[in-house]
């Protein structure tokens, strides 16, 4: 009986370092891929106006500002480091430009709003994230970081929730495309 208990819990041991590897084999491979650089920024979905915006585009939005003393923190906790500035348009500007597109007002509360990148990495915010609570500026679409204008190592554009405990997390370099999209039960 020792023996069966002893081998059934060493094949769940070996189970469980098997699954931990392949994490960790997975982790690194999306940690390496690396996206391209993205010559224009698009907004589409429930939008009443599609866009198409450049970087000339972006610096030209009156909202523009900058954001200073960012730490970077990934979903683990771990500081990454710190940006001392981004100089960008607040997620919530270039959406009021598209002008979210529903039929009613309650409608609002249904809109996702889903920021992809050039590699396969993409974030979610929800509505009210982003127009109901009173850090919804700090998601930035950012085109310069510390006063140079963003490299092959960020993209043309990039997203920074500056306002989440966890920024790192929902940050997404060489940012291409805004969705916003309707969610039904």
């Amino acid at each position: 009986m020792k023996t069966m208990l002893f081998q059934k819990g060493m094949k769940a041991a070996g189970v469980a370092v098997l699954l931990m590897g392949m994490m960790a084999v997975n982790a690194v491979s999306a940690a390496d891929e690396k996206g391209e650089m993205s010559k224009v920024l698009t907004v589409s979905g429930a939008v009443k106006k599609p866009l198409t915006l450049s970087l000339k585009d972006l610096q030209a939005m009156k909202q523009s500002k900058q954001v200073k003393d960012i730490a970077i923190v990934c979903q683990s906790g771990a500081n990454k480091g710190q940006m001392e500035s981004l100089t960008g348009v607040p997620l919530k500007t270039i959406l009021l430009e598209a002008g979210l597109n529903v039929s009613h007002p309650k409608d609002f509360r249904k809109l996702a709003i889903i920021a992809k990148a050039t590699d396969p990495y993409w974030v979610t915010y929800s509505w009210g994230e982003i127009f109901n609570r009173q850090d919804g500026d700090g998601v930035m679409v950012y085109y310069a970081r510390d006063g140079k204008l963003l490299d092959e190592k960020e993209g043309q554009f990039a997203l920074m929730p500056t306002g989440d405990a966890r920024t790192g997390a929902r940050q997404v370099k060489w940012l291409t495309h805004i969705e916003v999209r309707k969610l039904e039960p």
